[in-house]
């Protein structure tokens, strides 16, 4: 895709995906506008969506990080205005199905008008390919140190990346455009900003999304599966009945089996 047709379909995807994120009333509950925490560390199947709440304040350089040197390493992505401490609190829920795995969860890169952080700014609608490079290169930045921090260089067959909304969107890039040939994918509530210019036949996906998600349409993770499919890779994907803009427990419950069954 050339650089101006590549500006074009981002600015489209960024038009759409700041009316859905910013418009939108997102179905987290919200206390304040420094963004969302899990408040149950607990994984029921049987128990009602995870409710979020307001986030603790923290660092900007603090990445919430739960278990000791293991065998894989599990990177999850927050959404807008939120903080890795949201994610961090998912990760600590998995540690006992997954207890050889590290789980980190950072803060992204770019401060939020509204308090909290996010992954790329959305606020003039308008993504013009020096933005795109550097959303990226921000995001590949945090990725980077936390692979060598960890000591992950060379083994990203072991790593996997989680993310939730804005922080799905970063990691379903990454992977799809050949950046990061991660073991495993999993996702909620995103969508796939660009078209796949890249496969991976080790990376498995798994993309889960909110039958009831006004934010961001359940279509998008239609769509984006078809996509990756499509360039090669595996794929599976779930629509939730009665999930709105959010991570229930029957979807966290599926992302921690998928995990410790895609990380060998």
């Amino acid at each position: 895709m050339m650089p101006s047709n590549l500006a074009a379909f981002f600015s489209l995807f960024v038009i759409f995906i700041g009316a859905i994120c910013v418009a939108a009333s997102p179905s987290f509950v919200m206390a304040g506008d420094r963004g969302p925490r899990i408040v149950s560390s607990k994984v029921d199947p049987a128990a009602k969506p995870l409710q979020m709440v307001q986030a603790e304040s923290i660092s900007r350089s603090t990445a919430a990080r739960v278990g000791m040197r293991g065998d894989h390493l599990v990177i999850l992505f927050h959404g807008i205005r939120g903080r890795g401490a949201v994610m961090g609190a998912l990760g600590n829920s998995w540690q006992a199905t997954l207890p050889d795995t590290v789980f980190v969860a950072p803060d992204a890169p770019f401060a939020h008008k509204s308090g909290g952080r996010q992954w790329f700014a959305v606020d003039d609608q308008i993504m013009r390919p020096e933005r795109i490079d550097a959303a990226r290169r921000s995001f590949d930045r945090v990725v980077s140190e936390i692979v060598k921090r960890e000591g992950f260089e060379g083994a990203l067959d072991r790593v996997a990346f989680v993310g939730v909304s804005q922080g799905a969107i970063m990691a379903l890039d990454g992977v799809a455009s050949g950046r990061w040939k991660v073991g495993a994918l999993a996702t909620f509530a995103g969508l796939l900003p660009l078209p796949p210019t890249s496969s991976s036949t080790r990376t498995v996906i798994l993309m889960m999304h909110g039958a009831e998600d006004k934010t961001i349409p359940p279509a998008a993770t239609t769509v984006a599966s078809g996509q990756l499919r499509s360039a090669g890779f595996k794929v599976t994907s779930k629509i939730y009945p009665g999930v709105g803009h959010t991570i229930s427990s029957e979807e966290a419950m599926d992302a921690v089996i998928f995990l410790r069954d895609g990380l060998k």
